[in-house]
C-alpha cells in the first residue's frame, strides 16, 4: 500500500508523471492537496485515491490513533494549521496495521502488505521510522514514485 504526502503530489504535478501504481491520500493531506491543485491548476491524477474508500480503513480506529499521535508528537501549529498531515499519516498507518491484524484473525489468512510512505519530509521520515520500527513500513523519496 502506497501512501503519498503533499510533497509527492507536487512532485507528480511538476513532472507530469503518469502513475503506474496506486497511491492513497490520508484525510488531512487531502485538504493540503486541494491547495496544491489550485497552485498547479491541475486535478489529482488517476492512480491517487483517498484512503477512506478502502476496506482497510476504519474511521473510528483512525480517530483514536489520531488523538494518540497528537498527544505523542509535537511540531504542529494550531495557529498556522501545520503538521497535521504528518499526524494523519502516522494515524493512518496504525489504522491500516490494526485492520490487517483484524482481517488476519477473521479470514484465517494474512492480508498484510507492505506500507510505503512517499515523502521528502525529513521530520515525517524520522517519525515513521521511529514509530514503526520492526513493522512492514518503509519510507521512500518522492523520486521513487512510478
Amino acid at each position: 500500500m502506497n501512501l503519498i504526502d503533499t510533497n509527492g503530489v507536487s512532485y507528480i504535478f511538476d513532472r507530469q508523471i503518469s502513475l503506474t501504481e496506486d497511491y492513497y491520500l490520508v484525510p488531512d493531506v487531502i485538504e493540503e492537496v486541494e491547495l496544491a491543485q489550485l497552485v498547479h491548476s491541475q486535478s489529482i491524477p488517476v492512480g491517487i485515491s483517498e484512503i477512506v474508500v478502502i476496506d482497510e480503513f476504519d474511521e473510528v480506529l483512525y480517530l483514536n490513533h489520531y488523538k494518540r499521535m497528537l498527544n505523542i508528537h509535537g511540531g504542529r501549529s494550531f495557529f498556522n494549521m501545520t503538521g497535521f498531515g504528518d499526524i494523519s499519516i502516522l494515524a493512518t498507518i496504525h489504522t491500516v496495521l490494526d485492520m490487517f491484524t483484524i482481517q488476519k484473525i477473521e479470514r484465517l489468512f494474512d492480508p498484510t502488505e507492505q506500507i510505503v510512505v512517499f515523502t521528502d519530509d525529513s521530520r515525517l521520515t524520522r517519525r515513521v521510522n521511529t514509530e514503526f520500527t520492526g513493522k512492514n513500513v518503509e519510507v521512500k523519496p518522492v523520486t521513487d514514485i512510478k
